[in-house]
């Protein structure tokens, strides 16, 4: 009988997420118990099999398994087996949670992989060094959204290569974050993967063959909202969006000052894509034939947005349905327009050359855009009025944030409430869902720290019950283990999480 182990990290920023995993071997094939010691220090820590440990301080540490068979042991140890850092130079897998009692340097080629999960807090500062690129295979949770919680930072004193969303259908969330420096795509999402961008700022990035803030492969379980997206650059593509083979969700969100070949979007390959109330404004197009949008065998659904180009909208081949839509040069359509939307204190003029992110893009008293949106009461501004086009518009609208921060202000229209928190054995979930969201289906589901479902309160169904009692089971009745887990709410108009610890 021999004991045996390996982990997904050895080494990392404290508040490392270690899985552990036991290779131990025994004639029978059969093992009776389990003894891990994760800190040296003597005592037994967890007799799981392959359990999950968070390393909070930083240091060195030995790491010993013992494992049973009847009443005969062996024991293996690693001395200095786990190594946590101070967040100054890391690279390689990345796993567990960064807080803001750190400044965390990338030098090199970052990943989460497909197993593991890294979650980050407000207020937390990310810098990418030396043209590293940031993968994520598995789960990414930058989640600021909460309403006091300030923004995660990721930028670079000098180049990175932004995100790279590869194949991950975890649920992964990039949400009030600013995103700047990327040289290659601030956020590239392809083969099938799934990530919710939410109220973030992305500016300053630039690309050659890539969407220089936003890029979209072959996924469709993408949500675009909220977001200001301006000052980024591609000297061959789009500074924009580009999806290709992506038919997803745009909505909410302020599009100006970008620079392309194509001004604002790139939509091709049955990419069709349903853009609602987005105000997209003074982008610049530099290429042969200079368009706002480049549409290649796509049919977008383009409704309640304002479009303002100094240049001619769509080039390409699809068919754009566009409704209730104050847009330049106009457009056939029901309820679209063509006049100065009146904007309070937009860039003085197209491109990078302007600061579009410092601008002022919601409406004057008096704008033609105000209550122009369409009338279906689906389609209404939170304080139930008529559908005001453009981001500050519509069910899921941007608040107007005072001159001189311009922030961005994620309303959040559904909440979840965890009593008590942290807890043992059990917790009160409370879902405060809007009369509109009560008509959907929602789903609700518990996950732990690498993004994997715990537990399903709600699959997709109409609830009439909002309040829940969690017992620290799983899906299969089993106790789950101490730690860190969110419960998620998604609905037809936004997903909403919070974060739960529960004590044994």
């Amino acid at each position: 009988m021999g004991a045996h182990f390996t982990s997904n990290v050895t080494i990392g920023p404290a508040n490392l997420g270690v899985q552990f995993t036991s290779t131990s071997t025994s004639p029978t094939g059969v093992i009776d118990a389990w003894e891990w010691d994760f800190d040296g220090d003597g005592q037994i820590d967890s007799t799981v099999e392959n359990p999950y440990h968070l390393y909070t301080e930083l240091g060195s540490f030995d790491v010993s398994l013992t494992v049973w068979l009847d009443s005969e042991f062996n024991t293996m140890t690693i001395d200095d087996y786990i190594t946590v850092t101070d967040g100054s130079d890391i690279s390689g897998q990345l796993s567990g949670i960064w807080i803001p009692d750190y400044t965390y340097t990338i030098t090199g080629d970052v990943n989460i992989a497909e197993s593991d999960m890294l979650y980050i807090s407000p207020d937390t500062e990310i810098y990418i060094e030396n043209d590293a690129q940031f993968s994520i295979n598995g789960t990414l949770q930058a989640d600021a959204s909460a309403r006091d919680g300030e923004p995660i930072i990721f930028t670079s004193n000098s180049s990175w290569q932004g995100f790279r969303f590869n194949g991950t259908q975890a649920n992964n969330i990039i949400a009030n974050c600013e995103i700047s420096k990327a040289t290659v795509c601030a956020i590239l999402i392809e083969n099938d993967s799934s990530l919710d961008i939410i109220g973030n700022k992305i500016y300053d990035n630039s690309s050659t063959a890539l969407g220089a803030a936003i890029d979209v492969t072959s996924s469709t379980n993408v949500l675009i909202t909220q977001n200001i997206i301006a000052n980024n650059f591609s000297t061959n593509t789009i500074g924009g969006i580009r999806c290709t083979n992506a038919p997803i969700e745009i909505t909410n969100n302020i599009i100006v000052n970008n620079s392309g070949t194509y001004g604002a979007f790139i939509l091709q390959n049955n990419s069709d894509i349903v853009l609602t109330n987005n105000t997209i404004a003074n982008n610049e197009s530099n290429g042969t034939y200079p368009y706002l949008f480049f549409i290649l065998n796509s049919d977008p659904i383009i409704k309640n947005c304002i479009i303002i180009d100094s240049n001619p909208i769509f080039f390409g081949s699809g068919d754009p349905d566009v409704t209730y839509t104050c847009i330049s040069g106009g457009h056939t359509g029901t309820g679209n327009i063509d006049e100065d939307p009146l904007f309070i204190a937009p860039s003085a003029g197209d491109g990078i050359a302007f600061n579009g992110l410092n601008a002022h893009w919601w409406l004057q008293e008096g704008s033609p855009c105000i209550n122009a949106g369409d009338p279906d009461p689906i389609y209404n501004d939170p304080d139930g009025s008529r559908n005001d086009m453009g981001a500050y518009g519509g069910p899921n609208g941007m608040a107007p944030t005072d001159a001189e921060n311009n922030v961005v202000n994620i309303i959040i229209t559904n909440s979840i409430s965890v009593y008590p928190n942290p807890f043992n054995p059990q917790t009160n979930i409370a879902l405060s869902i809007t009369a509109q969201d009560l008509e959907h289906p929602i789903s609700v589901g518990i996950y732990n720290i690498k993004g994997q479902l715990v537990k399903t309160l709600v699959d997709n169904e109409v609830v009439n019950n909002s309040t829940f009692i969690w017992d620290g089971t799983d899906n299969n009745e089993l106790n789950t283990s101490s730690g860190m887990y969110f419960v998620k709410m998604k609905t037809v108009s936004n997903v909403t999480a919070k974060k739960m610890i529960l004590l044994k």
